[in-house]
């Protein structure tokens, strides 16, 4: 028996209607009706039944008359509804590429199940008020009146879903009569790279009722859901891309990086139905100079129902890039000699080096003018920051001053650069640094030891990445990339370990030593940390503790280039993560070029009161210029603007400085616009997305198949025009069955009691 026919409304309408009682004015109808039920309470008959028998029939006839005084009060609902003929509802229906998929695992259209809904339900839910009927896609579109000829034109053809804009645009400048309630049949896909501003669609007052179209998962599906490629690298280097692989069923994918034809890399990995989303690094060679679209893609073992979501392209730009590395050491070693060769080899690596071959001597490599490096530390603030890294080797703590370990301890923490220490004699602890202010940026704590042990002492290790490490692409020593371990199986033995304090909580063990007495802070016996790093401040420092990577070199057939390989890797690796003075982004949003660009001054202090200029050729070759405003924090200065065309955006940025501190040099970077079968991505329904802007907007997500309660959240909407109705209930059913069943039940104990 169904909820109406025995309450005549809706559960929803008792939920936002008021009880009232149209009847109360009879008083005389109360007293005679309290009278009545006295003298029934009181009958003599019953006096010889027990107390919980004569109870049980007053308390029935007590309800009896009750009810009869309900219904003499004339009970009714008083709601607000909306008004006829002077409201309206919008129906918006996703007319995107995505829209074109299967509505379940097989099976009709998500448009065509969409149609059929807006044909057999959403009309019929909207009543006596009018409908007015959109499109969206890119864009939002008013549809002809003639709703069902309207309906059967529209295809999904949309290149992108922008339903926050469609809707916030709809509230904002809907001007047909008052717009009482918004219906959105989708898949709840938002590829617009909008942020997500509730707020303000909420403020519009305006309930959304998303209709969800499509299934939660797409079986069998596997999709490269994102791909992360440095925007420049320098030539013949590794590169490490990071994806993030969507799969629903698991299965073996193959991930292949290529450079148009050629393929630079391939890995074949194995996905857990367990973990649905599956994280990924990949090391490709750069290659030579120029401008790179790389692609990844993904070649699933199985049937894939949606393969136009397996691949993704990145802009790389391959390009020389100088890097300026200060190396300190105390006293002449066979490390500082093999390093210097190494580097030598790598005309990207500008090497300053400053040797003390005795107490009162000092020897200087690679300095640009005489007074460089005299004192053997920079003389300035300044002159420090302008190298992106620097090697501390065997260098007491006491041959610097107290002004230099502070600018050692900012040239990390705000400036932004790498420092690289080495182990040794007079090296960290042993060389007083654990009472100077670098201790507090490095990975590990320099402790001293309570026993005589030496920290530093000789030994057989063997040298060894740990998996962290295999995911950089400086630990690769050539060879096929992802396959680096080999390699470094044959490599001779180090001769010496320096012994470590715990790991700081933001550190990452890159190399291990294996063998010699063990101990250390490995947690495996015989297991030590051989080369440690942390971020700290805007820049990085690293720990290698050994100085014994000579060997190498020497203990190797000549043709071995695994050292100066593992040397120069490393050093670009640490001088590539240091700041720049100005750090130039362009990055696609949608149809939307967005650019920023910080800018700090030799001491890497913002720079106020620049004029910034950018030039930007489109994919078609047209130029144009436009000015960029600071925004945000002091030095970042940016600007979007409207980019029509899909292709390749190349961006020439300017920055003429206040006059003390002379003008920035142009710099140049790109950026693409549009991407190819976007729809395709994310293309599962986004349940969360339109669940949260049903509860901002005080509307309610639907599915297709229960839309029956769908009429009245639309009626009884806080939005549109509305009107005070008063809806009688004096003639519910369940009223009257309710009486019939007290007497009845009534009727029964008495007989049952012996009391008729």
């Amino acid at each position: 028996m169904g909820w109406e026919w025995l309450f005549k409304y809706s559960l929803r309408t008792f939920v936002y209607g008021d009880l009232v009682f149209a009847g109360l004015g009879a008083v005389w109808w109360l007293a005679a009706g309290l009278l009545l039920a006295l003298g029934i309470a009181f009958a003599r008959r019953l006096a010889r039944w027990s107390l919980a028998r004569r109870m049980t029939i007053h308390g029935l006839q007590f309800a009896a008359a009750a009810l009869v005084l309900v219904l003499i009060a004339a009970p009714a609902l008083e709601i607000m509804r909306l008004a006829a003929g002077v409201n309206t509802v919008a129906v918006l229906l996703d007319t995107s590429a995505s829209m074109a998929l299967p509505a379940a695992n097989g099976g009709e259209t998500r448009l065509a199940a969409a149609k059929r809904l807006l044909g057999d339900a959403i009309e019929t839910a909207a009543g006596n008020v009018d409908v007015a009927l959109f499109g969206f896609d890119n864009g939002l579109r008013r549809l002809p009146a003639d709703a069902a000829g309207a309906v059967d034109a529209v295809d999904a053809d949309g290149s992108n879903t922008r339903l926050l804009d469609a809707l916030t645009d709809l509230a904002a400048h809907h001007d047909q009569s008052a717009l009482a309630a918004v219906v959105v049949l989708t898949d709840g896909a938002d590829n617009s790279a909008s942020d997500v501003d509730l707020e303000a669609l909420a403020a519009a007052a305006v309930p959304v009722h998303p209709v969800a179209i499509g299934p939660a998962r797409i079986d069998g599906d596997v999709e490269l859901r994102t791909l992360t490629v440095p925007r420049l690298a320098a030539p013949n280097t590794q590169v490490r891309a990071r994806l993030a692989i969507h799969h629903a069923s698991g299965g073996e994918v193959q991930v292949r990086v290529r450079d148009g034809e050629a393929v630079l890399a391939a890995e074949t990995i194995e996905l857990d139905p367990a973990t649905p989303i599956v994280h990924k690094d990949i090391a490709f060679p750069s290659g030579t100079a120029g401008l790179k679209e790389i692609a990844v893609e993904l070649v699933a073992s199985h049937d894939d129902p949606l393969p136009a979501n397996n691949s993704r392209t990145r802009l790389l730009e391959v390009a020389e890039s100088r890097y300026r590395v200060l190396y300190v050491e105390g006293e002449p070693r066979w490390e500082f000699k093999f390093i210097r060769r190494a580097v030598a080899e790598d005309d990207a690596i500008d090497l300053l080096t400053w040797l003390r071959t005795t107490p009162r001597k000092s020897y200087r490599q690679g300095v640009a003018h005489a007074d460089e490096l005299r004192n053997g530390f920079p003389a300035t603030r300044e002159a420090l920051y302008s190298y992106q890294l620097l090697i501390l080797g065997s260098l007491p703590a006491s041959a610097l001053d107290e002004t230099q370990h502070r600018w050692l301890e900012a040239f990390v923490a705000e400036r932004g650069g790498s420092v690289l220490a080495l182990a040794g004699r007079q090296a960290l602890t042993a060389g007083g640094w654990d009472v100077k202010p670098l201790a507090q940026a490095l990975p590990v704590a320099l402790e001293r030891s309570a026993d005589e042990a030496p920290a530093y002492a000789s030994g057989e290790y063997a040298a060894e990445p740990t998996p962290a490490g295999l995911a950089l692409g400086f630990t690769h020593l050539g060879g096929v990339a992802g396959d680096g371990l080999p390699r470094w199986q044959t490599l001779p033995k180090l001769a010496d370990l320096q012994r470590l304090g715990a790991l700081k909580p933001g550190a990452t063990v890159l190399l291990q030593a294996r063998g010699g007495s063990g101990g250390g802070n490995g947690g495996e016996r015989g297991l030590a940390p051989l080369l440690v790093t942390q971020p700290y401040g805007f820049g990085s420092s690293a720990v290698l503790a050994t100085a014994s990577t000579w060997r190498w070199r020497m203990r190797t057939l000549p043709d071995d280039d695994r050292h100066s390989l593992f040397w120069r890797q490393l050093i670009r690796h640490l001088a590539a993560a240091a700041q720049p003075q100005r750090r130039v982004a362009v990055a696609a949003r949608g149809t939307a070029l967005d650019m920023r660009v910080t800018l700090k001054d030799a001491r890497f202090q913002p720079i106020v009161g620049a004029n910034v200029t950018a030039r930007v050729t489109a994919a078609s070759g047209e130029t144009f210029e436009t000015s960029l405003e600071g925004v945000g924090a002091d030095g970042v200065f940016g600007r979007t603007i409207a980019a029509e065309q899909d292709g390749i955006y190349r961006v020439d940025m300017a920055a003429r400085l206040p006059d003390q501190l002379g003008p920035v040099q142009t710099t140049t970077t790109m950026a693409r616009i549009g991407s190819a079968n976007v729809e395709s991505f994310d293309a599962a329904l986004n349940e969360s997305l339109l669940r949260r802007i049903a509860e901002a907007t005080g509307g309610r997500l639907w599915r297709p198949d229960d839309l029956a309660g769908l009429a009245e959240a639309i009626a009884y909407s806080g939005a549109g025009i509305r009107e005070r109705q008063r809806l009688p209930l004096w003639d519910m059913p369940f009223l009257f069955l309710l009486l019939v069943l007290l007497k009845c039940v009534e009727w029964s104990l008495r007989r049952y009691w012996g009391g008729i």
